[in-house]
């Protein structure tokens, strides 16, 4: 009997200590923090000195998974790396397309087992020949555990952050983290990205440019709506004194039905931004951005304070086709 509780007591405990374990290492990071946001120049090529229009993109590139991102996807695979290397052909040829001057990118890996330890934001930054960027490291786990299966398709050792790269030289950042979903459990938060706000404040010809690149919470309402106040009065706070374009993923639509209380609401109703689609276009299919094979609903915008920034005109990128499960946005403008 003594011996049968011995064994018992073991099949219960080892295990556990196994799960305690590589839950710790799991969940641990590996990046140095002071690289958690940074500015990495690429080459010392002067900015043009007589440009007075300007283009800015934003784009979830769902760290070129395609319609493959395993958030969203309906079966999680593990796409060939000649898979991810045709969607950065892909992505690259569409944006070039625009010669843009800023783009914020959002679910971009740094060095990720998923995508193959590719640095993205440097193979982007090198094909679009933009000499700067600012980096937020926003996922930094020695081993996630997701999707549950296969484990062949598991994330793994994951570094993957939102960028902006700039033609212009980039003088301040800030990397703002936003709150976790305070129901989730400690497991979920302790493995789950930080969302968060990049702050660039760009030297454009002697003139300050301030771009705020979010990227919100998807999958709590009451998250995603507080995450929005906070970046909406950022936002308003910078467009006293700057012109301020706040881009990314904002994980809301006026035309998606399982939003009880749609969070981009909030934006679109400020007195100091304006969105780059018409309110009008926003309540259609008209400048949907996702999901890319079938566009549905608008996740992703742009907005801009009207007093400092003069807008040109704004379209979907259609070009970048399903290099992600995002379509990209853009913008044409002067500053004031």
């Amino acid at each position: 009997m003594v011996l049968l509780l011995k064994i018992g007591t073991l099949i219960i405990i080892v295990p556990l200590a196994v799960l305690v374990v590589f839950y710790s290492w799991a969940s641990e990071s590996f990046y140095p923090k002071d690289k958690y946001n940074e500015v990495v120049n690429f080459d010392k090529t002067s900015p043009p000195s007589n440009q007075d229009t300007f283009t800015v993109i934003t784009y979830n590139i769902g760290y070129l998974s395609g319609l493959d991102n395993a958030a969203t996807s309906e079966t999680a695979i593990q796409p060939s790396k000649d898979f991810y290397d045709d969607n950065l052909k892909t992505a690259v040829a569409a944006i070039k397309l625009y010669n843009a001057d800023f783009i914020g990118f959002q679910e971009i890996d740094i060095a990720s087992k998923r995508s193959y330890n590719v640095n993205q934001v440097t193979e982007l930054a090198k094909n679009l020949s933009l000499p700067t960027a600012l980096i937020g490291i926003n996922w930094d786990k020695n081993y996630v555990p997701f999707p549950f299966s296969p484990l062949s398709a598991q994330f793994g050792r994951t570094l993957a952050a939102q960028a902006i790269l700039s033609r212009f030289p980039i003088t301040q950042s800030e990397r703002i983290v936003l709150e976790k979903v305070a129901s989730q459990p400690f497991y979920y938060k302790a493995f789950y990205l930080d969302r968060i706000a990049q702050v660039a404040q760009i030297d454009v010809n002697g003139k300050p440019l301030i771009i705020i690149n979010i990227h919100v919470e998807a999958f709590d309402e009451a998250t995603r709506i507080n995450h929005t106040i906070k970046v909406k009065e950022l936002a308003e706070s910078y467009a006293r004194l700057y012109p301020v374009l706040l881009i990314g993923d904002f994980n809301s639509s006026l035309n998606r039905d399982k939003e009880n209380n749609p969070s981009i609401k909030l934006l679109l109703e400020s007195n100091k931004l304006k969105s780059a689609f018409s309110l009008e276009q926003l309540q259609t299919k008209q400048v949907a951005t996702y999901p890319s094979n079938e566009l549905t609903h608008t996740l992703d915008y742009i907005f801009y304070n009207s007093e400092r920034i003069e807008f040109i005109e704004s379209q979907l990128l259609k070009e970048a086709k399903t290099a992600s499960d995002h379509i990209p946005i853009m913008m044409k403008f002067r500053l004031r």
